[in-house]
């Protein structure tokens, strides 16, 4: 991994809420999702725990606005501003950053 790849990738993943993205794209099933879905999930997963930094509307706010168009603009999701539908496309390097570090917590009932 060339120096700036590697360096992107931690950007990428520095930020809590797009570590906590990543993880519900990658166990989507459906290959897509709508972000209406993903703030419901990610918002269920703080209400659960003790982190309680945003409310719904503050995370749609990130996600719609910081995260999702800092992860298409490096090429790990397709997000349609305008539908709302967010396709994760799978990012090697990502994710072997991801799967090192120590889990946030359990993401939409899987131990991440």
């Amino acid at each position: 991994m060339r120096g700036q790849d590697l360096d992107d990738c931690l950007q990428l993943v520095a930020d809590r809420y797009r570590r906590r993205l990543i993880q519900q794209l990658r166990h989507e099933t459906a290959g897509k999702t709508v972000i209406g879905d993903l703030v419901d999930r990610m918002h269920g997963d703080e209400l659960q725990s003790d982190d309680r930094s945003m409310d719904r509307e503050q995370l749609a706010i990130h996600l719609s606005h910081i995260s999702l168009p800092k992860l298409a603009e490096q090429g790990v999701v397709e997000y349609d501003r305008e539908s709302g539908i967010v396709r994760y496309q799978p990012n090697n390097r990502v994710e072997a950053i991801l799967d090192s570090l120590p889990a946030d917590r359990p993401v939409a009932g899987k131990h991440v």
